[in-house]
């Protein structure tokens, strides 16, 4: 049965059909506008069926927006004969599984592949615990990885690890309504972005998983049949049955036992997630990682990522300010698509082992200090660097050509002038540049040497700059000849340019062009012949402008495009000559076909050195991107202790934010402790700064161990091993949650998952609610992190009430607050934060701000003015918050607000939160 998430398109001879539903959504989501549709009649005269017509040149946007933005299934259902009526399904294909739809949508140069995995869960119970069993596969980087987990409240391990591994589709087993388990597991997923595809049960089965692996996994060149299946027999015997049983499930999804061009080329790892600090989906939006994360960047375009990538292209066409607007888009010099994904990679999987974190931080402060090495490898190495994950794909796939084997030659034939470079660097990081950059890239070269002598031995490298991508013809004799007939054709058609160019002289202006091979002079023909297989063959070209004279002087040519850099068009004496050119073309092509073959198997071979080039150039170019993004934000190096546990940051900017127009940071300086004065409480206006603060704080501490230099003038900091983010008011409505529910469930995960080495950063918590209630909760979270946690936090509030938790935690917790001027009842934002509490609400200051109506603005003044004599005459004096109930008080109910963490279903919380805050009121916290 269809779901609502597949869409399903009619295959016509030259053209796609969609109806109802599936025409209304991609008229309304894809298309914008419903001018397109059409309406078919039916049986019933009262109805009709939308229906919408898309061309073969349309498909192809559609089909990637839908599966790669949208995260859509698609079906291709085409008739099985003409004359019938019955339509059989000939292509289907979904965010996890692309491989049908590749020569589609990933053709173009404009348009490539980021590593697109599919994961696959089980769930277990032992010993009344309940594991998770995770698998992921990822066709394009050839790698399986598996883990298991036992499963925490809320599933917040599963979902850093969605975050970390950013699959495209999950897979469950069919589940019914009643299983608890399984439909939270799927809200989790589904709250990720992440598709869900249900799976029969039957397909978890570990069975026959070793069988399996022997035909998957790669096989060493110097391994036989049975030492090859040992091996596979002792890894998958690894205690990890579960996660065995989603493996075989994905096996069967992909279909990866049916090509045997998959056979012996994936690699098997075991994910291990403590290596990374944690990421959940809240901490990857409150600090901005990706742009537009709430609608999933991709990772569907982002994804799609890498225009050789999408991404390559991806900020230049939304613009500066869009690229400053994400971690991502700020950090990405990257010149290649390998880079960019693994700068995707890393920005989600920041590293806990502070001796891999400096040798990062030891080769991109190389990089800075030798501008040399820098601009050459970014500019003049790595824009040469093909997508080697797409081109191994390709070669597995049986679809490379002689083009994409120069590709490979082009890059690795520009390595040892590379080598050269780097290996003349004397500085004090040497000897981390020469292991993990110099020493790889030269086993690279002792690899491809035999490589580069076959393309320079096979391939006619001077017919190249014509786009023709041949064999030599001293292979055969019949080449020879071949190629003589062709040459004798190419003499004619400069004897007709000749022709063409005598006509055209008088009548339109001349256009420069360099002289031939070995001469340094210049010639001016107003008519340029050149060789676009592309468009057919052979073909002239003049500039746009000369349009109507080159119709009036040559009124019987055709012309056969037309682009930006000129008009394209023949002769019929060109059309001739070219017709009998591609005939001799396509002799040469049959008669060099064995070579070719040759050719490509041997390229073949070469699969998993790519790969290894891959790794090793991606690293390359993120490394040089980081040092690029450094030196052009002024960043420091940053510097880690474990044994001073602090995170001091002198004059600390937001890197996003400081990269906006005319923008002028003010930056703050951070002193966190872990001994003394961890917890900071931060009051102030609204768009005073104090949210743009605390994100700054959890930016610069990812960047830090992603092994980047840092917006500060100074930063000393530690390792901590995950940020937890609980930012702004927010709600989601598909899943019936409101926005106090929504905080509550977010911040019983942070209290659940954080360790005295984490990295808070809590804004406005509360306001999802009454200011009594809400205070209640946000004093009772503070004091549970202060006393229980003890872990780094960045708190800020509207609550100034709060402030005074400082008096019962002195040693522990420092008032802040962004400074703000009011001057002649305007209000002045200094965005400078400063010890102590903030003395006043500025809230009507910046709805003036704002501008607000000025009858608003002093009804809002008298209200607030009446209040707050009311408060005096109830209080006897001004509460500033010593009224309210001390620690001890909220120790009463603390141990209740605990099992909060254990509780599943958003409703019994709900009314668990509702019983814990009448009891607040009666012990007089509120």
């Amino acid at each position: 049965p269809k779901t609502a998430v597949t869409i399903r398109l009619f295959e016509h001879n030259e053209y796609y059909t969609c109806h109802g539903d599936d025409a209304l959504f991609i008229a309304k989501e894809l298309l914008h506008s419903t001018n397109s549709l059409k309406y078919w009649k039916t049986s019933d005269p009262k109805k009709s069926l939308e229906t919408i017509y898309i061309s073969n040149k349309q498909f192809e946007d559609i089909l990637r927006k839908l599966l790669l933005i949208k995260q859509y299934r698609v079906e291709i259902w085409k008739k099985a004969q003409k004359a019938s009526n019955e339509w059989t399904l000939t292509y289907h294909g979904s965010p996890g599984n692309l491989t049908q739809f590749e020569d589609i949508l990933f053709s173009s140069s404009s348009t490539s592949q980021s590593s697109s995995g599919v994961l696959s869960c089980k769930l277990a119970q032992e010993n009344g615990v309940t594991i998770i069993g995770l698998a992921l596969i990822d066709v394009h980087t050839l790698t399986i990885k598996m883990c298991e987990v036992t499963v925490s409240n809320h599933y917040s391990n599963l979902e850093t690890i969605l975050v970390q591994l950013g699959p495209k589709e999950c897979l469950l087993p069919t589940f019914s309504a009643t299983e608890d388990n399984y439909l939270q597991l799927k809200k989790v997923i589904e709250k990720s972005g992440v598709l869900v595809t249900e799976r029969p049960k039957a397909d978890f089965s570990s069975k026959d998983i070793k069988q399996d692996l022997c035909r998957l996994l790669v096989k060493g060149k110097d391994e036989d049949n049975d030492k090859f299946e040992m091996k596979v027999g002792v890894m998958s015997e690894v205690q990890m049955e579960h996660a065995k049983c989603a493996l075989s499930a994905a096996i069967k999804f992909l279909e990866l036992l049916s090509d045997k061009n998959q056979c012996n080329r994936f690699h098997l790892k075991t994910h291990q997630p403590d290596l990374y600090m944690r990421l959940d989906t809240a901490a990857m939006i409150a600090l901005n990682i990706f742009p537009d994360q709430r609608q999933r960047p991709d990772f569907s375009e982002l994804r799609s990522l890498e225009s050789e990538s999408v991404a390559v292209n991806y900020f230049t066409r939304l613009g500066a300010n869009a690229k400053s607007s994400s971690l991502f888009g700020l950090l990405n010099h990257c010149r290649t698509a390998q880079g960019q994904r693994l700068l995707m990679q890393w920005l989600k999987q920041p590293l806990t082992d502070m001796a891999k974190i400096n040798e990062r931080l030891d080769i991109v402060d190389a990089f800075v200090n030798d501008s040399g090495i820098r601009t050459y490898i970014s500019q003049d190495f790595l824009g040469r660097v093909p997508d080697f994950e797409r081109l191994v794909r390709k070669f597995i796939r049986k679809k490379a050509n002689l083009e994409d084997c120069y590709k490979i030659y082009v890059a690795v034939n520009k390595m040892p002038k590379l080598l050269e470079y780097i290996s003349e660097f004397n500085g004090p990081h040497k000897g981390v540049l020469d292991h993990l950059i110099v020493e790889p890239i030269r086993d690279m070269i002792s690899v491809f040497s035999k490589y580069i002598e076959m393309i320079e031995t096979t391939i006619d490298l001077d017919r190249i700059r014509n786009h023709e991508f041949v064999i030599k013809p001293d292979y055969d004799k019949d080449l020879q000849e071949c190629r003589e007939k062709q040459l004798a054709l190419e003499s004619k058609m400069h004897d007709d340019l000749s022709s063409v160019c005598e006509k055209l002289s008088p009548h339109v202006s001349s256009t420069p062009v360099r002289g031939r091979k070995g001469g340094n002079e210049s010639v001016k023909e107003p008519v340029r012949l050149v060789y676009d297989p592309k468009q057919g063959g052979w073909l002239y070209r003049i500039v746009r402008k000369e349009s109507a004279t080159l119709q009036k002087q040559l009124p019987n040519i055709t012309i056969k495009v037309t682009k930006k850099e000129g008009i394209f068009f023949q002769t019929i004496r060109l059309a001739d000559l070219n017709t009998k050119y591609s005939s001799l073309n396509a002799t040469y092509n049959e008669t060099s076909k064995e070579v070719i073959d040759d050719v490509l198997n041997i390229a073949s071979s070469y699969c998993d050195s790519l790969s290894q080039l891959a790794e090793i150039l991606a690293q390359l170019d993120c490394l040089v991107s980081f040092a690029t993004a450094s030196v052009n934000g002024n960043y420091v190096r940053p510097v880690l202790s474990n044994e001073k546990q602090q995170i001091h940051l002198v004059d600390s900017r937001h890197p996003c934010v400081e990269k906006q127009d005319n923008m002028n940071f003010i930056s703050n300086t951070v002193e966190l402790d872990r001994t003394k004065h961890r917890f900071q409480i931060i009051t102030g206006p609204n768009m005073g700064g104090k949210s743009t603060y605390i994100r700054q704080v959890g930016v610069i501490q990812l960047m830090t161990q992603i092994g980047c230099f840092v917006p500060c003038t100074s930063c000393h900091t530690t390792i901590v091993d995950c940020i937890l983010a609980r930012l702004g008011a927010n709600d989601d409505l598909a899943l019936g949650v409101s926005t106090f529910m929504s905080e509550m469930l977010e911040m019983s995960t942070i209290l659940d998952i954080a360790t005295s080495n984490s990295l808070l950063i809590i804004d406005e918590l509360g306001r999802g609610t009454s200011t009594y209630d809400g205070f209640g909760l946000a004093w009772a979270v503070a004091h549970y992190i202060c006393t229980t946690i003890k872990c780094f936090c960045l708190f800020a509030t509207h609550f100034h009430e709060l402030t005074s938790i400082e008096h019962d935690h002195s040693s522990i917790i420092q008032n802040f607050h962004v400074d703000a001027l009011p001057v002649n009842d305007e209000l002045v934002l200094l965005y400078k934060l400063k010890p102590g509490v903030c003395d006043q609400s500025f809230g009507i200051h910046v709805a003036k701000l704002a501008q607000f109506p000025d009858h608003v603005i002093e009804f809002a003044k008298k209200r607030a003015q009446e209040l707050e004599e009311f408060n005096n005459d109830d209080n006897g004096k001004e509460n500033h918050g010593h009224g309210f109930a001390s620690s001890e008080s909220v120790d009463l109910i603390w141990n209740e607000l605990e099992q909060l963490k254990s509780i599943k279903d958003p409703n019994q919380a709900h009314d668990m939160i509702l019983k814990l805050l009448n009891k607040a009121e009666s012990v007089g916290l509120m």
